[in-house]
């Protein structure tokens, strides 16, 4: 995208405690910020929304 501004994309998400509490220990467990670990939800989740060749 050559001479265009970058596109900022903002999600919300409503978690439960239960829920955000999972998250947090499955951060830790793996050793990466809470945002890597959501990011990487929301990559495979649209990969696998993507059709195969």
């Amino acid at each position: 995208m050559k001479g265009r501004d970058p596109i900022d994309t903002t999600y919300t998400i409503q978690l439960t405690e239960n829920q955000y509490a999972a998250l947090l220990d499955r951060a830790a467990e793996l050793e990466i910020p809470l945002e890597d670990l959501l990011l990487q939800a929301m990559q495979n989740q649209i990969k696998e929304g993507q059709p195969h060749a």
